[in-house]
């Protein structure tokens, strides 16, 4: 009878992380047997739901970078198997290498200045984040969910003493219950589901209302080349915005310096550029979603006809938990280094989440 009773409660010890959740199979505990079988009844009622991330935040290298697999740089920090610094969360840093796809000086049509080495270094300052749950302005918000919150442990309350008047000792027999007991447990579970149900939906509005605020940031990534190469100089304005829970918009615009130094001549100018992000995956448990992105770019700098590219990019990731996700590009340039002529081309490749990949790493105690 216990073994039966238990196994309908499987899907909640293995989902949740920590506390005594991970050890439920050997000893069950009253306190969260009952919160199980409340969450089976709330989800029978709302179906399975659970927050979502909106995948902005982003993995790929910065664009100055030569081999990067994006035209559009996102308003939260990269991870280019990098080293990525967040302070306060409002101001990143980004260290890493940019390897050409090619270091032969003589290869047809490839600009000597981009085909060396370089050391990309990168400052991003978050100026306005609306996505900020801690931001006063963000206040009104969370107003709604105190008070459904106060519900909540209300009906809580009563389900465990109505438990308690209506079945002799469940806190000790409650693995061994017969099935009339444990009917008689749902339907007082039912009589207080609408104050958790309530809860679910508040949580998830505000969190899609604060997932759909907007961002700005102000970055500046550089490529450090030697001698022989320019060194890439880009201050970019980067407003990020959630337009719906499934579609982001982030534009680029700013100035472009490419420094020649003893050979050649500089190019100075400005570029702009476009992204929409959409999340393929509807499942919002999903915390590394499929997204595929639309972007356009323009560039336009002296002593050099302007650059025009489109491209379309499919995000795949390899497991939930492992930080690591397959980016497939196609991109479409009006022209490439110094050939005056449109080129096709397809990439693929690796991205790793820092964050990710260490929160993997950690004990599970490290990660309430």
């Amino acid at each position: 009878m216990r073994d039966r009773q238990w196994v309908g409660c499987d899907y909640f010890r293995n989902s949740r992380k920590g506390g005594i959740c991970r050890t439920l199979g050997t000893k069950p505990d009253f306190g969260a047997w009952l919160d199980c079988r409340v969450t089976a009844r709330v989800q029978a009622k709302n179906g399975i739901k659970g927050n979502a991330t909106n995948g902005t935040r982003q993995q790929d290298a910065p664009v100055v970078a030569g081999n990067s697999n994006s035209l559009v740089d996102l308003s939260s920090a990269s991870d280019l198997v990098n080293l990525a610094l967040n302070l306060a969360r409002r101001f990143f840093v980004t260290l890493g290498e940019d390897v050409p796809k090619t270091t032969a000086n003589t290869s047809s049509g490839v600009d000597p200045h981009s085909n060396r080495t370089g050391t990309i270094i990168g400052f991003k300052a978050l100026i306005w984040n609306g996505r900020d749950i801690t931001d006063p302005k963000n206040a009104g918000v969370f107003k709604n969910i105190l008070v459904t919150l106060g519900h909540m442990g209300s009906a809580q309350d009563k389900i465990r003493v109505e438990l308690h008047n209506t079945i002799p000792d469940v806190a000790n027999k409650f693995a061994s219950l017969t099935p009339q007991e444990s009917q008689r447990v749902d339907q007082i579970v039912v009589k207080y589901v609408q104050a958790f149900s309530d809860m679910d939906q508040v949580a998830e509005n505000a969190f899609k209302e604060i997932k759909n605020k907007r961002q700005w940031a102000l970055s500046y990534p550089v490529d450090l080349r030697d001698s022989q190469g320019y060194n890439q100089h880009s201050i970019q304005s980067v407003p990020d915005w959630g337009v719906t829970p499934r579609l982001n918009w982030t534009s680029n615009v700013g100035v472009d310096i490419y420094d020649a130094k003893k050979v050649g001549r500089n190019r100075n100018g400005g570029s702009a550029s476009t992204e929409f992000q959409f999340r393929i995956t509807e499942d919002p448990k999903q915390t590394q979603p499929i997204l595929f992105s639309l972007s356009g770019y323009g560039q336009w700098l002296t002593n050099v006809v302007p650059t025009y590219k489109v491209q379309g990019k499919l995000t795949i990731p390899l497991g939930q938990k492992t930080g690591v996700s397959l980016l497939i590009s196609v991109t479409y340039a009006s022209r490439i280094d110094l050939i005056q002529e449109a080129h096709t081309e397809a990439k693929f490749g690796f991205t790793f989440d820092a964050a990710k990949i260490v929160a993997a790493l950690l004990p599970s105690g490290f990660s309430h």
